[in-house]
């Protein structure tokens, strides 16, 4: 067993205990987008169960239907938020079908999403985790629409999380979780680090698995200058912010996420080199020094 509402005696396990804000949290993250009404029903969702709420929109330009990127941003914001904060996430294209809600308490904050790997990453770095499987349907927005589980079901139990029911009466405990397969960065015969883009921002920064650790493994304190290329094009250097490259130069940093960004200065780098997630980036010693 895992913890209880933050309202409730905790119990000890694998998600630990739970405290509550003053005001209660919910964060929305979706590939809606901002063209349709659909956030905006959410939202008026979980104001009709619980108006002292305060709502914040992580991200809606999630690629339609990218579970793996809406996993990793999921993952990089999270420990932002108040312990207590309920994480509202639909990227789900399984929508209507058999796959299930699920509710998960994972170090201290709580996802409330679809069961097809959306939640990932933050179950691969969680400490202690306790995920249930959404099945009173009490709690949910009726009729519910084959398409639409975000207004009617997340969005509810959400509100009812945000308003004081604990997690138990939303359903059973579950331990099979479904997860996709996390991209870690790997090691070449050379020596070098080869890595992935996970993201891609609105700059055009490419966001890639190769964290500020595995740099630093490559090139300890003091140690070799390090130049990143895609496949056999060579990219730039690791530089430590943007502004060290001239405009329009390309290179790689350690970005807020601790994750090595590519990027080019005061330019797009995904549009200009047509790059996109899943494509290869390597690290090695620049040769340099």
């Amino acid at each position: 067993m895992a913890s209880a509402h933050p309202r409730f005696q905790p119990e000890v396990g694998r998600a630990g205990a739970r405290t509550l804000a003053a005001r209660p949290i919910v964060s929305l993250l979706s590939d809606f987008g901002v063209r349709d009404p659909f956030v905006g029903a959410m939202k008026g969702v979980i104001l009709g169960v619980c108006a002292e709420v305060t709502l914040v929109d992580l991200c809606h330009e999630v690629s339609p239907h990218d579970v793996r990127g809406g996993s990793f941003l999921l993952h990089t914001v999270a420990d932002a938020f108040p312990a207590g904060t309920i994480h509202v996430a639909v990227v789900d294209p399984g929508v209507g079908g058999p796959r299930r809600p699920i509710l998960a308490e994972v170090d201290g904050q709580v996802f409330v999403a679809p069961d097809n790997g959306l939640l990932s990453y933050p179950l691969a770095y969680a400490a202690r985790w306790r995920i249930r499987h959404l099945t009173a349907q009490g709690y949910w927005r009726h009729p519910v629409s084959a398409s639409f589980h975000g207004r009617d079901i997340f969005a509810p139990v959400a509100g009812h999380l945000a308003s004081g029911v604990e997690p138990a009466r939303f359903g059973p405990e579950i331990d099979d979780p479904v997860r996709i397969p996390i991209v870690r960065p790997a090691v070449d015969a050379a020596g070098n680090i080869r890595g992935t883009v996970i993201w891609v921002d609105r700059f055009g920064n490419c966001v890639t698995n190769v964290a500020r650790g595995d740099l630093a493994r490559l090139a300890p304190a003091g140690g070799a200058r390090l130049r990143a290329r895609l496949g056999t094009r060579p990219l730039g250097p690791v530089v430590g912010y943007f502004a060290q490259l001239e405009p329009g130069a390309a290179g790689a940093m350690v970005g807020s996420t601790g994750h090595v960004e590519l990027f080019c200065n005061l330019g797009n780098l995904a549009r200009e080199w047509r790059i996109e997630p899943g494509d290869e980036v390597v690290f090695e010693p620049s040769g340099d020094d």
